[in-house]
């Protein structure tokens, strides 16, 4: 009997844990597994992340070729180092792959148009800040391993990313539409859901790549500049594309553009300090101090650009922990202040009417007053303000001399804001220094060795389309 009953239990047993499969595995299900992410939480997780780690290169590559930072004993003028790889290797596979899941989670949802829209435009100016440090990059393939088994994604050549990113723009500003389902203001670290504000930050993000194709499609150059300014552009500072950061958070540190400013022992250059000194302008001591805390513009002293310094370094400006450098500072990815020097610029080149000099005025007077997002160490008098803006002369009866001062002050905004303007120096040619590093500074990064290992296939056909994977080779828009 003992035996017939064992028997009868085993045979049971399968057929019970059967019936019970289903609630074994709810009961084995974590409660805090998430299996499709909420768009709510994703859309500011990415607009935090926007550089992700990515201060690797910004520091160490970029800020030291926009000639406005040195790193002691840095005596090179390019430089082949494997820093360039960590805008690549922690922008795609984190940032951009997280946005495209936003637009292939959206497309083709009407009711999800707004979030659709937002993370087209956040997807455009990622990959512009690809393409224009690398040249030919994923695009069109980019973040689709999962969506799309697009594990080892083509290059597409930065002419048809340029076409590419306008077109996305411009469909996501036309979709915009306030009766969908609106993207929490919580959730839009950047503009609180104002869509409004997010179809100018688009049209200014087009008028700075119309102006970045000038020399290399003068005709698409000119029709997506006046598109855009067509389209209305940011018309004042708080509508500028800043991202705020919590101090002592993980976002604050890594995350953030600013983060380990002199951590690697980064100086101001002897050129940048002294084209301030010289000219007293008041943003020298929002942008530099003494590493004793010293603001005082008449003390500050720069690194020899490009050449061994032994110059001690307690004398030598850093740039300034108290604004900029300051771990949870704001990001500034495009000002207002750009804008108008941007239609400034269209001005002299005759493609509108109208007054480029007042226009360059309110773009200088946009970017000093825009620094009071960095607290009280940052703002400026408003006297100082106004005496710094009559000083700076701009002649539109020259406009060779016009251009000069207005690319002079565009690259002065930039500072920190390395990716633009390392880019904008090899548009302009601006400012210039010395011939020696006008010949010899990079002209681009140099692919990580994580591609070569991994998708090489495509990115040989990339370098066979644009040239040799050196830091010599001119991109596409980069033309002499």
């Amino acid at each position: 009997m003992n035996t017939l009953f064992k028997k009868i239990v085993l045979i049971a047993m399968p057929l019970s844990l059967l019936g019970c499969d289903k609630k074994f595995e709810e009961m084995n299900r974590s409660v805090d597994l998430v299996t499709s992410p909420t768009l709510e939480y994703m859309i500011p997780t990415i607009q935090l992340n926007l550089f992700e780690k990515s201060y690797y290169t910004h520091y160490t590559m970029l800020g030291i070729l926009s000639q406005q930072i040195q790193g002691a004993n840095m005596d090179s003028y390019k430089s082949q180092g494997t820093t360039m790889a960590h805008l690549f290797d922690d922008i795609y596979p984190k940032t951009i792959k997280n946005v495209v899941d936003v637009i292939e989670k959206t497309k083709g949802e009407p009711e999800l148009v707004n979030f659709w829209a937002m993370a087209s435009i956040m997807r455009a100016y990622e990959i512009s800040r690809m393409t224009d440090a690398y040249g030919d990059v994923p695009y069109s393939e980019a973040g689709l391993g999962y969506e799309g088994g697009k594990l080892y994604p083509k290059y597409d050549s930065q002419q048809d990313i340029y076409n590419g990113i306008i077109a996305e723009i411009k469909a996501a500003i036309k979709a915009f539409d306030p009766a969908k389902k609106p993207v929490p203001a919580k959730s839009d670290l950047i503009y609180k859901g104002n869509y409004e504000k997010w179809k100018k930050l688009g049209n200014s993000l087009l008028l700075r790549y119309g102006m970045r194709m000038v020399n290399a499609d003068p005709a698409k150059a000119k029709e997506t500049v006046l598109a855009a300014i067509a389209g209305g552009v940011m018309q004042q500072n708080d509508e500028s594309f800043v991202v705020y950061y919590l101090p002592d958070t993980y976002y604050a540190t890594t995350a953030n553009g600013n983060a380990a400013a002199n951590k690697y022992d980064y100086k101001l250059t002897n050129v940048f300090v002294d084209l301030l000194k010289n000219t007293n302008d008041p943003r020298l001591s929002v942008y530099a101090m003494l590493p004793d805390g010293t603001t005082i513009p008449e003390v500050q002293k720069g690194f020899k650009l490009f050449e061994s310094d032994n110059t001690s370094k307690k004398i030598i400006s850093t740039p300034n922990t108290t604004t900029y450098a300051r771990f949870d500072a704001p990001y500034v990815h495009m000002s207002y202040a750009e804008t108008e020097f941007l239609i400034a610029e269209a001005m002299l080149r005759g493609w509108i009417t109208g007054d480029a000099a007042a226009h360059f005025q309110k773009g200088l007077r946009a970017n000093l007053e825009l620094q009071s997002i960095y607290g009280d160490k940052g703002r400026i008098n408003p006297a100082a303000v106004g005496t710094y803006i009559a000083s700076v002369p701009f002649d539109t009866n020259n406009v060779a001399e016009a251009l000069k001062t207005l690319h002079t002050q565009m690259w002065i905004m930039l500072y920190y804001n390395w990716n633009e303007a390392f880019a904008h120096w090899r548009r302009t040619g601006v400012p210039s220094f010395s011939q020696t590093v006008d010949k010899n500074l990079n002209r681009r990064l140099i692919y990580p060795q994580s591609e070569w290992n991994t998708n090489t296939g495509n990115l040989k056909e990339a370098i066979a389309r644009q040239g040799d994977d050196n830091v010599m080779t001119r991109i596409w828009w980069d033309k002499k």
